[in-house]
């Protein structure tokens, strides 16, 4: 599945992203490469849930289509507003992913939505997202609510 994170920022900063893993998400995020001007693999774990799992996340400007598939998520979702703050993001982080959803997947949504501050677009275009969406999906994979 690949997932759209809007993003205020062209790259995602790995320390950054490192910093909010740990700090808020009960996750590890391990930088596999070299950040580069379009991408950078990382590999995301929890020792407490059990999962360690490698992405690749590439960057680009946001396109007319990004932002009419977040103006249909918004409709289809009742995501009252995400709509517009992907309207004010200006990139888009893409997450290629070819499993399901996972607790590992969404983990890493949550964590990037969290430092682009912008929402998530699963590739279902279901639903547009921030992090607490992302958490609430992440919980219902896994049964129980991470502790605060």
């Amino acid at each position: 599945m690949s997932y759209r994170v809007f993003a205020q920022v062209a790259r995602p900063d790995p320390a950054a992203l490192v910093r909010s893993a740990t700090r808020y998400f009960e996750a590890s995020l391990e930088i596999l490469s070299q950040p580069s001007e379009a991408s950078l693999a990382l590999r995301v774990s929890s020792e407490r849930r059990g999962y360690s799992t490698d992405f690749v996340i590439t960057s680009r400007t946001k396109s007319a289509e990004d932002q009419a598939a977040a103006l249909r998520a918004e409709l289809q979702g009742r995501s009252a507003g995400m709509a517009s703050l992907a309207g004010r993001c200006e990139f888009v982080w893409w997450l290629d992913d070819s499993t399901t959803e996972s607790p590992p997947l969404l983990n890493l949504c949550a964590i990037l939505a969290s430092v682009a501050l912008g929402p998530v677009l699963p590739a279902d275009e279901s639903a547009l997202f921030g992090v607490r969406g992302a958490m609430e999906r992440f919980e219902r994979l896994v049964g129980r609510t991470l502790s605060r």
